[in-house]
This record gives C-alpha cells, structure tokens and sequence, in this order.
C-alpha cells in the first residue's frame, strides 16, 4: 500500500477528490442557481448519458453549490418500479418543515391557504399562528390514487413554491434515476413545473438519468425542451481523463509513467466510474511512489472481477433467461450498437417476436435505443463482461 489515503473512490455516485472535465456543466449551474437564491427563475436542468460517466457526482456537486447559495435542497432516487411520487412527497413534506421554521412566513400564510386535500393546516392555541405542513402519508396515498395526478401535484408544488416565496426562500430538488419514473409522474412534474415557472416561483429541479430520458420527457409533454435544460454528460475526453488520474495522486508526491497513463485511459474509455475503479485498484496494490505500465496491467485483472462482481453482475442478474439471450445476442453481432435485425439473427427468432424484450431491457436501463432500429448498451463495457463471462467469441 502507497498511503493509507487513497484518493480515488470508486464507490457509484462517490464523490471524488479531484472532480475533472465538469468544470463548464459546474460553472453554467452555478450562475442558475445564484439567479434562483436571488429570486429570478432559472430552468431546471436534466444530465442524462450512461452508466459511469459521473452523473450522480454532478448532481451531488450542483446540490452543493445550491446548498453554498443558501437554497433549501432535498435529493431524492427514483428506485425501479417504485415511481417518482413517494419520495417526491416525502422531499415536499421535508421542504415544508425547513421553511415552517423561518421567521418572515408567519402572518404572511393567509395568501397561500387554498391548500389541497393533502396538505394541513393548523392554528396554534396559545399565540394563534399558522402552521403549514404537508401530511407525508396522505400526501403519498391520495397523489399515488389520483385521477388528476398532474393537477394535483401542481398544487402542491405551487403552494410549497408560494411558501417558499414567502418565507423568502428558494428551492432546489435534486432526482436522480428519473428514467425510472412512468409517462404519467414525468407528465405531472413538467406540468408541475410549468406552472411554477409561470408564476415565477422560485422552484428549481435538478434530474439525472439515462439517454431515454430524453424521449420519455418529450412524450410525456411536447412542451418539455421549454422546461429543461438538456446537458449530456460524456466519458472525459483524453486531456481530463489525464487529470483525473494524475492529479489526486500528485497531491500525495506519487506519479505515473505516460505508458501507464495510457495503459488507464486505453482500459477505461474516459468513463469516470472505470477510472476510479482502476486507480483505487493501483493505489492499494502498489508500494512505490511510481506507477509503472507493469504495476497498472497487473491490476486489469483484478480490477475486472471486481467489476464482474459489483457492476455488472447486479444488473445481469436481474435479467431473465430470454433477456440474457438478446444481451447475448448484441454480443454476438460484432459491432456496437447492433441492429435488431442482426439480434434477432443470432437468437435465430423474427424481428417482430424480439420487440417485447427490447421494451423489456430499456425499462430495465439495461439497453437504450441508439438509433431508428439500433440498440447498445447503457452500461460501458458490458460487451467486455459478456464475452468473459459468456465465453462469447
């Protein structure tokens, strides 16, 4: 072991001790988030690209930065098959409590107590001031019931919207995982949102979420690209790539040979989550204060199975048996993305019996549409997982 402080931290959504190539996604944020804690409307911002690039990380970031700003922040995950509204209930009920608690509200509540069903609103006996609150449970129950969801989630969030202006407060949600939410939620959240940024609310959104976003939020409301913006998050390119591996270990006097910079960016594509994964391996194998080519491809290994084990795994075995069979059969085309046509091929079906499994995988997040008839991979690598797990050829 070089040092018992390792820099690099390979966990998913980690954050790390040097934060590379992000730096423009960063600064356009900060300047939204600063107008929002000034009270002017800033539009919500959705990161969308695959799995390793570091999305979960900059939404962290960007809660942050909002955070130094002064704005109340809630992060929240949308788990598979679980939606969007639980939590983002359990978020307002927390926001609603934070902002009962600051001074300028009280005496100013009698504007916003058209409440709906699912919020509460008490008077204290003794001084006789109002207390707002959202009731978590049926708040929960009676959004999740709902035959309006859409108008009843904008209430919602314009009366915490009209709270917070009044407790001269602003708002930032942070949703990670949105792509697990259905057409009907990503419905009631832009047009949730839409009536906020009308009414110049200082409410802000922050999403993060896989390259089918983009089309789920455009079905949902045609008006969607009004209401976001749209930032993809890439793999680094090969300057911050370097920096990435270079820099956290400079701080602690250890450095790289160029071949092993190269060996890194060569086996990590610039995805983010992969150099971590590979530097951390690096970083606790190694005695020396140089990193050789030799020492980072005796580490390739190591950093495979440990992958294998904690990456790809626990998206693979959540796939059914035919799942596996189309994953395969990507594989087995030769080029990615591949075409239906050629999946269907080597699964020796028609293309036409192939299409519920393809639906099937990319609500999974497994596999997105790359274009018109294409599939690949959300997950980088995994045609490297399969071919060593599955022996494919």
């Amino acid at each position: 072991m070089i040092d018992y402080r390792n820099p690099y931290t390979p966990g998913t959504g980690a954050m790390p001790k040097y934060l590379a190539g992000r730096d423009d996604i960063l600064e356009s944020a900060s300047l939204q988030l600063k107008a929002l804690a000034a009270n002017y409307q800033s539009r919500s911002l959705v990161l969308y690209g695959l799995r390793g690039v570091g999305k979960t990380v900059l939404l962290n970031s960007i809660e942050s930065i909002a955070e130094g700003e002064g704005i109340l922040v809630r992060h929240i995950e949308v788990e598979e098959k679980k939606g969007l509204i639980a939590p983002l209930a359990s978020a307002c009920c927390s926001l609603s409590a934070s902002l009962n608690r600051i001074e300028l509200v009280k005496g100013k509540l009698e504007q916003i107590k058209n409440l709906f069903t699912s919020l509460t609103l008490s008077v204290d006996a003794g001084d006789g001031s109002l207390s707002l609150g959202f009731n978590e449970e049926v708040l929960g129950a009676s959004l999740a019931s709902s035959r309006n969801l859409s108008g009843d989630f904008t209430d919602v969030l314009v009366v915490l919207g009209k709270y917070a202006q009044a407790a001269g407060s602003s708002i930032f949600i942070g949703i990670d995982e949105l792509q697990y939410a259905s057409k009907e939620e990503l419905e009631a959240l832009t047009c949730a949102l839409h009536r906020v940024t009308q009414l110049g609310l200082p409410v802000m959104f922050g999403c993060a979420g896989l390259p089918k976003l983009l089309k789920m939020l455009g079905e949902a409301k045609t008006y969607s690209e009004r209401q976001f913006s749209f930032v993809k998050v890439d793999p680094l390119p090969r300057d911050k790539a370097v920096e990435a591996i270079v820099k956290p270990a400079q701080k602690l006097d250890v450095r790289y040979s160029d071949e092993a910079v190269d060996s890194i960016i060569d086996y990590t594509e610039g995805y983010p989550y992969f150099i971590q994964g590979l530097c951390s391996t690096i970083w606790t194998s190694s005695d020396s204060k140089y990193i050789s080519l030799d020492t980072v491809l005796s580490c390739t290994s190591i950093t495979d199975a440990r992958l294998d084990e904690g990456f790809f795994s626990v998206r693979y075995d959540r796939c059914t048996p035919r799942q596996k069979e189309f994953l395969i059969a990507m594989v087995r085309c030769g080029e990615l993305p591949c075409t239906l046509a050629n999946v269907a091929y080597y699964m020796g079906r028609d293309v036409s019996s192939i299409g519920p499994l393809r639906a099937q995988l990319i609500s999974k997040g497994m596999i997105y549409s790359a274009a018109r008839g294409e599939v690949d991979f959300t997950v980088p690598q995994f045609d490297r997982y399969l071919r060593r797990t599955e022996r494919i050829d």
